[in-house]
């Protein structure tokens, strides 16, 4: 039945010859077949009928839907499986050129378009082709302008790759009060949900994992910190935590995304002692200490002890940076993970120092093959890193996957930091051709594309590189 009337009575009434009959319908249908002029009102019937239909159909619709009107279809999702990302800070600076003023390090800003777009040199297609399916960065919240980055995660997602972006480290120097970077965190997250790191009531969906400081435990070197004390790192990552969850709140925003700090492989002792020289799980150790007791740290949160708690157990993932071959690392870790239970881990960044191609392409495979066990812990890595770090010189040379050729592409658009100082830069050709290091370890861009069953692409139309 559809508002009182019996379809199927119309139906019937439709195919009836005659309306005579001893029973009396109760249908304004069946009542007019009894009519005389019933050769006049079959075609009415039939008519009412294929209302009654539509008229179902569209309720029909509307229920299942709610409703309300259709939604556009969500992005795809990116593709799952072991993080297979690079490290990504390619300031367009060569030898000898960014020494009296260094650009800006916010490289998801639009102004760097031309180097990470496809209208440029497509840094992110280049990940892509690689085999990559994530980007880690280093400065996304905190001395960049307030220009929009939803360009910068939207072109990720649409080459297929999850963005790690990272609260810059320099915050908890230059802006936190004793370390305490509740505040500052606060709105530097609060700011970026207005610049592109949020889709309507979510993060960007491009977001895989937001990470509250690279390597605090350098936070230990400075005058601030008394006498290199354990705490200043704990309390900078714990309030880094506090102030994000805050930012969610206030701005409304569902909490989706996981959260880390990346430790570096120092042989450090856990806050609490439970942990003696323990390479990077230090950090680990700090932070089931910080969340179990905060005062610790010498910090009082501002959420509710136990909604900090349940947003580190639900949210929480592990990560560490090392330069050490893989084979050390994952015996390192492995044979030490017990007290971290089922949360899982990554490599925020994967060095390999001065490790030939082959060993290069093994460790990568082998990160993989580990990552991809059904009961692995472990997430994956990213590769340090895409392009040599010309103006940080000495070590920092031997870990780019390219270099910069002599070819200039184009020129930047305004790169600019937070107090709107501006400049453009030159954006130049990637190159594999390393020469600086010895020729078994110069192909690490080829290593990494063998690893990871992809390509080399992108590269200057000349075999041309800046002379350093």
């Amino acid at each position: 039945k559809l508002f009182g009337f019996d379809i199927f009575v119309a139906y019937s009434c439709f195919k009836m010859n005659t309306c005579e009959t001893s029973e009396q319908p109760t249908s304004c249908c069946q009542r007019r077949c009894q009519n005389p002029c019933r050769m006049l009102v079959a075609p009415i019937c039939a008519f009412l009928l294929l209302v009654a239909i539509v008229v179902a159909v569209v309720l029909a619709v509307a229920h299942n839907s709610g409703g309300a009107t259709p939604t556009p279809s969500p992005p795809p999702p990116l593709p799952s499986g072991p993080l297979r990302g690079l490290a990504y800070a390619p300031l367009p600076c060569i030898a000898g050129t960014c020494k009296e003023q260094l650009p800006n390090s916010d490289v998801m800003q639009i102004g760097y378009e031309k180097q990470w777009g496809n209208g440029g040199r497509n840094d992110l297609n280049v990940i892509k082709k690689l085999g990559g399916n994530a980007i880690r960065l280093y400065h996304s919240f905190g001395f960049g302008p307030r220009s929009e980055h939803g360009s910068f995660l939207d072109a990720a997602h649409d080459n297929g790759l999850s963005v790690l972006p990272g609260v810059d480290s320099d915050l908890a120097i230059h802006n936190c009060t004793d370390f305490d970077c509740y505040e500052t965190v606060k709105e530097v997250i609060k700011t970026g949900f207005s610049l592109g790191f949020a889709k309507g009531k979510d993060w960007h969906p491009a977001i895989h994992t937001v990470i509250l400081f690279n390597e605090p435990d350098f936070f230990a070197n400075d005058p601030k910190c008394p006498q290199k004390a354990s705490w200043c790192r704990v309390k900078a990552a714990i309030s880094a935590l506090d102030g994000l969850l805050a930012a969610e709140r206030e701005a409304n925003i569902s909490g989706s995304v996981n959260l880390t700090t990346t430790w570096s492989f120092a042989a450090l002792d856990s806050i609490d002692g439970k942990c003696k020289n323990c390479p990077g799980y230090f950090g680990f150790q700090d932070m089931l200490a910080v969340i179990e007791n905060a005062s610790i740290a010498h910090y009082k949160p501002r959420t509710p002890a136990k909604d900090l708690a349940d947003s580190f157990h639900k949210r929480w993932v592990n990560a560490l940076n090392v330069q050490a071959p893989w084979g050390f690392v994952k015996e390192t870790i492995t044979k030490n993970y017990g007290p971290f239970g089922n949360r899982p881990w990554f490599i925020g960044e994967f060095g390999d120092l001065g490790q030939t191609h082959d060993i290069l392409k093994n460790d990568v495979q082998a990160m993989h093959e580990f990552a991809s066990a059904n009961d692995s812990l472990f997430m994956g890595a990213s590769i340090f890193q895409f392009q040599t770090a010309y103006w940080k010189g000495g070590s920092e040379m031997s870990f780019g996957l390219f270099g910069l050729g002599k070819e200039k592409i184009a020129d930047t658009e305004d790169v600019c930091d937070n107090k709107g100082n501006c400049c453009k830069w030159p954006v130049y050709c990637l190159s594999t051709d390393l020469h600086w290091l010895p020729a078994d370890q110069a192909q690490r861009a080829d290593a990494i594309a063998a690893a990871w069953n992809g390509t080399v692409t992108g590269l200057c139309r000349n075999a041309t590189q800046i002379i350093v």
